[in-house]
């Protein structure tokens, strides 16, 4: 009998020292940005999750814009690019929205996009 015990206590501390262990996570938790960089990032997340209703803009670079969209579609997770398609964005983005979701993507799913060329 007490080595019944001794061995239900010793599975019950096995199994909750397993449990207090965290386990099997899925992805972090991007840090979201303070101040100014912390509207950027909620703006591009607006864009990503089509929050926004997207029209046609004048006076955008469309061949740029889809460039940029597909790289972006490119570094998304799997899971990710099957659940949104970037490249449809090109032409309904302002530069602003373009930039942001390219910083939301950077921060959210941790993407290190090419240094832009300074004109």
């Amino acid at each position: 009998m007490k080595n019944l015990i001794n061995f239900l206590i010793t599975g019950l501390l096995f199994f909750t020292g397993l449990q207090a262990s965290g386990g099997i996570g899925g992805g972090g938790i991007a840090n979201i940005p303070q101040g100014q960089d912390r509207e950027k990032y909620h703006l591009g997340k607006a864009v990503y999750n089509q929050d926004l209703s997207l029209e046609k803009q004048a006076n955008v670079k469309l061949v740029e814009q889809e460039e940029r969209l597909e790289y972006l579609q490119g570094s998304l997770p799997n899971t990710e690019k099957r659940r949104v398609n970037l490249p449809d964005y090109a032409g309904k983005l302002t530069e602003e929205q373009l930039q942001a979701l390219e910083y939301f993507v950077q921060v959210r799913f941790n993407v290190k996009l090419p240094e832009k060329k300074k004109e």
